[in-house]
Protein backbone atom coordinates (compact mmCIF):
# COMPACT_ATOMS: atom_id res chain seq x y z
CA UNK A 1 0.00 0.00 0.00
CA UNK A 2 2.80 2.42 0.91
CA UNK A 3 4.62 1.78 -2.36
CA UNK A 4 1.40 2.12 -4.35
CA UNK A 5 0.61 5.50 -2.78
CA UNK A 6 4.12 6.78 -3.43
CA UNK A 7 3.80 5.72 -7.08
CA UNK A 8 0.49 7.59 -7.37
CA UNK A 9 2.08 10.79 -6.06
CA UNK A 10 5.13 10.34 -8.31
CA UNK A 11 2.92 9.73 -11.35
CA UNK A 12 0.81 12.82 -10.64
CA UNK A 13 3.94 14.94 -10.29
CA UNK A 14 5.47 13.59 -13.51
CA UNK A 15 2.27 14.12 -15.51
CA UNK A 16 1.84 17.62 -14.10
CA UNK A 17 5.46 18.50 -14.82
CA UNK A 18 5.18 17.27 -18.41
CA UNK A 19 1.98 19.22 -18.90
CA UNK A 20 3.60 22.57 -18.14
CA UNK A 21 7.23 21.86 -19.09
CA UNK A 22 8.66 24.59 -21.26
CA UNK A 23 5.56 26.77 -20.94
CA UNK A 24 5.18 30.10 -19.16
CA UNK A 25 2.16 29.78 -16.87
CA UNK A 26 2.78 32.88 -14.76
CA UNK A 27 -0.52 34.56 -13.93
CA UNK A 28 -2.67 31.77 -15.36
CA UNK A 29 -4.12 30.22 -12.18
CA UNK A 30 -7.42 31.02 -10.50
CA UNK A 31 -8.17 31.32 -6.74
CA UNK A 32 -4.62 32.17 -5.77
CA UNK A 33 -5.67 32.55 -2.14
CA UNK A 34 -4.92 28.81 -2.00
CA UNK A 35 -1.23 29.79 -2.03
CA UNK A 36 -1.51 31.85 1.18
CA UNK A 37 0.03 29.92 4.07
CA UNK A 38 -2.02 29.16 7.17
CA UNK A 39 -1.13 28.62 10.82
CA UNK A 40 1.02 30.89 12.96
CA UNK A 41 3.48 28.06 13.59
CA UNK A 42 3.97 27.00 9.97
CA UNK A 43 4.30 30.52 8.59
CA UNK A 44 6.74 31.56 11.33
CA UNK A 45 8.93 28.64 10.19
CA UNK A 46 9.07 30.04 6.67
CA UNK A 47 6.39 27.67 5.35
CA UNK A 48 8.84 24.76 5.81
CA UNK A 49 6.11 22.56 7.25
CA UNK A 50 5.49 19.68 4.83
CA UNK A 51 7.46 17.15 6.88
CA UNK A 52 6.18 18.46 10.25
CA UNK A 53 2.41 18.96 9.78
CA UNK A 54 1.68 18.23 13.44
CA UNK A 55 -1.29 20.51 14.11
CA UNK A 56 -4.65 21.15 12.36
CA UNK A 57 -2.97 23.40 9.78
CA UNK A 58 -1.67 20.11 8.34
CA UNK A 59 -5.04 19.95 6.58
CA UNK A 60 -3.66 22.71 4.35
CA UNK A 61 0.04 21.79 4.15
CA UNK A 62 0.00 17.98 4.09
CA UNK A 63 -3.08 15.89 4.97
CA UNK A 64 -0.85 12.92 5.67
CA UNK A 65 0.25 14.68 8.85
CA UNK A 66 -3.05 14.20 10.67
CA UNK A 67 -2.48 10.44 10.66
CA UNK A 68 0.16 10.92 13.38
CA UNK A 69 -2.00 13.25 15.49
CA UNK A 70 -3.51 11.37 18.43
CA UNK A 71 -5.55 14.15 20.05
CA UNK A 72 -8.70 15.91 18.95
CA UNK A 73 -7.65 19.43 18.00
CA UNK A 74 -9.13 22.59 16.57
CA UNK A 75 -7.23 25.65 15.38
CA UNK A 76 -8.26 29.03 14.00
CA UNK A 77 -5.93 31.44 12.19
CA UNK A 78 -6.63 35.09 11.45
CA UNK A 79 -4.44 36.97 8.97
CA UNK A 80 -4.61 40.65 8.11
CA UNK A 81 -3.44 40.27 4.53
CA UNK A 82 -2.18 42.89 2.07
CA UNK A 83 -4.21 45.94 0.97
CA UNK A 84 -6.78 45.62 3.75
CA UNK A 85 -7.89 42.09 2.87
CA UNK A 86 -8.35 39.29 5.41
CA UNK A 87 -7.60 35.57 5.34
CA UNK A 88 -9.00 33.05 7.83
CA UNK A 89 -8.51 29.33 8.32
CA UNK A 90 -10.29 26.86 10.58
CA UNK A 91 -9.09 23.29 10.99
CA UNK A 92 -10.53 20.41 13.02
CA UNK A 93 -8.82 17.03 13.46
CA UNK A 94 -10.55 14.01 14.99
CA UNK A 95 -8.47 10.85 15.58
CA UNK A 96 -10.50 7.63 15.38
CA UNK A 97 -8.06 5.01 16.62
CA UNK A 98 -7.10 2.25 14.21
CA UNK A 99 -9.58 3.55 11.65
CA UNK A 100 -7.44 6.63 11.10
CA UNK A 101 -8.06 10.37 11.48
CA UNK A 102 -10.55 12.68 9.82
CA UNK A 103 -10.39 16.42 9.43
CA UNK A 104 -12.50 19.37 8.37
CA UNK A 105 -11.00 22.60 7.04
CA UNK A 106 -12.46 25.95 6.02
CA UNK A 107 -10.22 28.41 4.18
CA UNK A 108 -11.67 31.87 3.48
CA UNK A 109 -10.39 35.06 1.87
CA UNK A 110 -12.24 38.39 1.75
CA UNK A 111 -11.46 41.68 0.05
CA UNK A 112 -13.83 43.70 2.22
CA UNK A 113 -15.87 46.50 0.67
CA UNK A 114 -14.58 47.94 -2.62
CA UNK A 115 -15.89 51.19 -4.07
CA UNK A 116 -16.90 50.74 -7.70
CA UNK A 117 -15.34 53.03 -10.29
CA UNK A 118 -15.76 53.13 -14.06
CA UNK A 119 -14.12 54.89 -16.99
CA UNK A 120 -16.86 57.48 -16.98
CA UNK A 121 -17.06 57.73 -13.17
CA UNK A 122 -13.45 57.40 -11.94
CA UNK A 123 -14.37 58.91 -8.56
CA UNK A 124 -16.98 56.27 -7.84
CA UNK A 125 -20.46 55.24 -8.87
CA UNK A 126 -21.82 55.11 -5.34
CA UNK A 127 -21.95 51.30 -5.52
CA UNK A 128 -19.93 49.04 -3.26
CA UNK A 129 -19.05 45.43 -4.05
CA UNK A 130 -16.73 42.75 -2.68
CA UNK A 131 -14.71 39.69 -3.67
CA UNK A 132 -14.29 36.50 -1.67
CA UNK A 133 -12.88 32.98 -1.98
CA UNK A 134 -13.81 29.86 -0.06
CA UNK A 135 -12.46 26.33 0.23
CA UNK A 136 -14.12 23.61 2.31
CA UNK A 137 -12.26 20.34 2.67
CA UNK A 138 -12.87 16.93 4.20
CA UNK A 139 -9.73 14.92 4.95
CA UNK A 140 -8.86 11.36 5.87
CA UNK A 141 -5.47 9.96 6.91
CA UNK A 142 -4.19 6.72 8.32
CA UNK A 143 -0.92 5.34 9.63
CA UNK A 144 0.03 2.34 7.50
CA UNK A 145 2.97 1.60 9.80
CA UNK A 146 4.39 3.23 12.90
CA UNK A 147 6.62 5.26 10.53
CA UNK A 148 4.35 6.05 7.61
CA UNK A 149 1.09 7.96 7.23
CA UNK A 150 -0.89 8.88 4.10
CA UNK A 151 -3.79 11.27 3.70
CA UNK A 152 -6.18 12.75 1.18
CA UNK A 153 -8.44 15.80 1.13
CA UNK A 154 -11.48 16.34 -1.08
CA UNK A 155 -12.51 19.97 -1.27
CA UNK A 156 -14.96 22.36 -2.84
CA UNK A 157 -13.53 25.70 -3.98
CA UNK A 158 -15.56 28.78 -4.93
CA UNK A 159 -14.89 32.37 -5.91
CA UNK A 160 -17.27 35.35 -5.82
CA UNK A 161 -16.59 38.68 -7.52
CA UNK A 162 -19.53 41.07 -7.29
CA UNK A 163 -22.31 39.24 -9.21
CA UNK A 164 -19.99 36.72 -10.86
CA UNK A 165 -19.01 33.39 -9.37
CA UNK A 166 -17.10 30.22 -10.18
CA UNK A 167 -16.52 26.87 -8.47
CA UNK A 168 -14.41 23.74 -8.72
CA UNK A 169 -13.61 20.50 -6.92
CA UNK A 170 -10.10 19.37 -6.07
CA UNK A 171 -8.06 16.92 -4.04
CA UNK A 172 -4.88 17.14 -1.99
CA UNK A 173 -2.77 14.05 -1.32
CA UNK A 174 0.19 13.77 1.00
CA UNK A 175 2.32 11.55 3.19
CA UNK A 176 4.90 11.67 5.97
CA UNK A 177 7.60 9.05 6.41
CA UNK A 178 9.80 8.81 9.51
CA UNK A 179 13.10 7.87 7.92
CA UNK A 180 14.97 7.43 11.21
CA UNK A 181 14.00 7.61 14.86
CA UNK A 182 17.41 9.11 15.52
CA UNK A 183 16.84 12.87 15.44
CA UNK A 184 13.22 12.05 14.44
CA UNK A 185 14.31 12.52 10.83
CA UNK A 186 11.26 12.63 8.55
CA UNK A 187 10.19 13.42 5.01
CA UNK A 188 6.92 14.84 3.76
CA UNK A 189 5.43 14.92 0.25
CA UNK A 190 2.24 16.69 -0.79
CA UNK A 191 0.41 17.54 -3.99
CA UNK A 192 -2.28 20.22 -3.56
CA UNK A 193 -5.16 21.59 -5.64
CA UNK A 194 -5.38 18.85 -8.26
CA UNK A 195 -8.81 19.45 -9.74
CA UNK A 196 -11.15 20.97 -12.27
CA UNK A 197 -10.84 24.37 -13.95
CA UNK A 198 -12.89 27.43 -12.96
CA UNK A 199 -14.88 29.78 -15.18
CA UNK A 200 -16.62 32.94 -13.99
CA UNK A 201 -20.31 33.36 -14.78
CA UNK A 202 -23.02 35.73 -13.57
CA UNK A 203 -25.17 38.80 -14.15
CA UNK A 204 -22.16 41.12 -14.42
CA UNK A 205 -21.46 39.60 -17.82
CA UNK A 206 -24.73 40.90 -19.23
CA UNK A 207 -24.14 44.04 -21.33
CA UNK A 208 -25.19 45.82 -24.51
CA UNK A 209 -23.31 46.95 -27.61
CA UNK A 210 -23.96 49.50 -30.33
CA UNK A 211 -24.35 48.33 -33.92
CA UNK A 212 -23.29 50.29 -36.99
CA UNK A 213 -26.68 51.99 -37.09
CA UNK A 214 -26.39 53.01 -33.40
CA UNK A 215 -28.87 50.42 -32.27
CA UNK A 216 -28.32 48.93 -28.80
CA UNK A 217 -28.22 45.13 -28.83
CA UNK A 218 -28.11 42.91 -25.75
CA UNK A 219 -24.90 40.88 -25.46
CA UNK A 220 -23.00 38.71 -23.03
CA UNK A 221 -19.30 38.81 -22.31
CA UNK A 222 -17.43 35.56 -22.79
CA UNK A 223 -15.18 34.16 -20.05
CA UNK A 224 -12.57 31.40 -20.18
CA UNK A 225 -11.70 28.57 -17.83
CA UNK A 226 -8.57 28.74 -15.70
CA UNK A 227 -6.84 25.98 -13.71
CA UNK A 228 -6.34 25.83 -9.97
CA UNK A 229 -2.86 26.62 -8.59
CA UNK A 230 -1.41 23.11 -8.58
CA UNK A 231 1.39 22.86 -6.01
CA UNK A 232 3.93 20.14 -5.27
CA UNK A 233 5.86 20.20 -1.99
CA UNK A 234 8.58 17.97 -0.59
CA UNK A 235 10.19 18.59 2.78
CA UNK A 236 12.62 17.25 5.35
CA UNK A 237 12.70 17.85 9.12
CA UNK A 238 14.81 16.69 12.06
CA UNK A 239 15.13 17.33 15.79
CA UNK A 240 18.77 18.26 16.35
CA UNK A 241 18.16 18.53 20.11
CA UNK A 242 15.49 16.55 21.95
CA UNK A 243 15.45 16.37 25.75
CA UNK A 244 12.78 16.73 28.43
CA UNK A 245 13.35 20.49 28.55
CA UNK A 246 14.73 21.49 25.16
CA UNK A 247 14.00 20.68 21.55
CA UNK A 248 15.43 22.24 18.40
CA UNK A 249 13.79 21.33 15.09
CA UNK A 250 15.03 22.35 11.65
CA UNK A 251 13.10 21.95 8.41
CA UNK A 252 13.51 22.60 4.69
CA UNK A 253 10.98 22.48 1.84
CA UNK A 254 11.00 22.70 -1.93
CA UNK A 255 7.86 24.47 -3.14
CA UNK A 256 7.08 23.91 -6.82
CA UNK A 257 3.89 25.63 -8.12
CA UNK A 258 2.50 25.12 -11.59
CA UNK A 259 2.55 28.81 -12.45
CA UNK A 260 6.01 29.85 -11.22
CA UNK A 261 9.52 28.56 -10.76
CA UNK A 262 10.46 26.32 -7.83
CA UNK A 263 11.24 27.98 -4.51
CA UNK A 264 12.90 26.90 -1.28
CA UNK A 265 11.83 27.40 2.34
CA UNK A 266 13.87 26.83 5.51
CA UNK A 267 12.78 27.13 9.12
CA UNK A 268 13.49 26.25 12.73
CA UNK A 269 11.65 25.91 16.04
CA UNK A 270 13.06 25.95 19.57
CA UNK A 271 10.78 24.53 22.28
CA UNK A 272 11.25 24.91 26.04
CA UNK A 273 9.44 22.22 28.04
CA UNK A 274 6.94 21.97 25.15
CA UNK A 275 5.34 25.11 26.57
CA UNK A 276 7.17 28.06 25.01
CA UNK A 277 8.31 28.21 21.39
CA UNK A 278 10.53 30.51 19.33
CA UNK A 279 10.47 30.16 15.55
CA UNK A 280 12.12 31.61 12.49
CA UNK A 281 12.29 31.01 8.76
CA UNK A 282 13.42 32.29 5.41
CA UNK A 283 12.08 31.95 1.85
CA UNK A 284 14.36 31.87 -1.19
CA UNK A 285 13.49 32.92 -4.77
CA UNK A 286 10.35 34.80 -3.75
CA UNK A 287 9.57 38.25 -5.17
CA UNK A 288 8.73 40.00 -1.89
CA UNK A 289 8.21 37.44 0.88
CA UNK A 290 11.44 36.62 2.73
CA UNK A 291 12.00 36.56 6.50
CA UNK A 292 9.49 35.31 9.07
CA UNK A 293 9.53 34.79 12.83
CA UNK A 294 7.15 34.04 15.65
CA UNK A 295 6.46 32.71 19.11
CA UNK A 296 4.04 30.20 20.57
CA UNK A 297 2.57 29.10 23.89
CA UNK A 298 1.09 25.75 24.86
CA UNK A 299 -0.65 25.81 28.24
CA UNK A 300 -2.46 22.87 29.81
CA UNK A 301 -5.72 23.72 31.56
CA UNK A 302 -6.94 21.05 33.95
CA UNK A 303 -10.20 19.55 32.80
CA UNK A 304 -10.14 21.41 29.49
CA UNK A 305 -7.04 20.49 27.50
CA UNK A 306 -4.09 22.25 25.95
CA UNK A 307 -4.66 25.82 24.81
CA UNK A 308 -2.27 26.87 22.04
CA UNK A 309 -1.48 30.40 20.90
CA UNK A 310 0.83 31.15 17.96
CA UNK A 311 1.95 34.46 16.52
CA UNK A 312 3.92 35.02 13.32
CA UNK A 313 5.45 38.00 11.56
CA UNK A 314 6.32 38.00 7.85
CA UNK A 315 8.45 40.54 6.01
CA UNK A 316 6.68 41.13 2.68
CA UNK A 317 9.01 43.83 1.38
CA UNK A 318 7.17 46.55 -0.53
CA UNK A 319 3.85 44.95 0.47
CA UNK A 320 4.57 45.76 4.13
CA UNK A 321 4.58 43.30 7.02
CA UNK A 322 2.00 40.61 7.67
CA UNK A 323 0.95 39.29 11.08
CA UNK A 324 -0.96 36.11 11.90
CA UNK A 325 -2.64 34.98 15.07
CA UNK A 326 -3.61 31.37 15.71
CA UNK A 327 -5.47 29.96 18.67
CA UNK A 328 -6.18 26.30 19.20
CA UNK A 329 -7.37 23.67 21.62
CA UNK A 330 -6.38 20.01 21.86
CA UNK A 331 -7.67 17.35 24.24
Amino acid sequence: MKGRFLRIIALAVVLSSQAWAGLDHVGTSAVNFLKIGVGGKAVAMGDAFTAIADDPSALYWNPGGIGFQNKMAVNFTYTKWIFGTTHNFLGLVLPMGEIGSVGLSINHFSSGDIEETTIFKPHGTGRVFSASDLSIGLSYARKLTDRYSVGITAKYVSEQLSLESASAVAVDIGSIFIMSYKYNFRMGIALSNFGSDMRMDGLDLETSVSTDNSKQVEARLKTYSWPLPLIFRVGLAADLISTDQHRLTIAADVYDPRDYKARENVGMEYAFKSMFFVRGGYKLNYDEDSFSAGVGFNYKVQGVGNIVFDYSFSDMGRLNNITRFSIGLSF
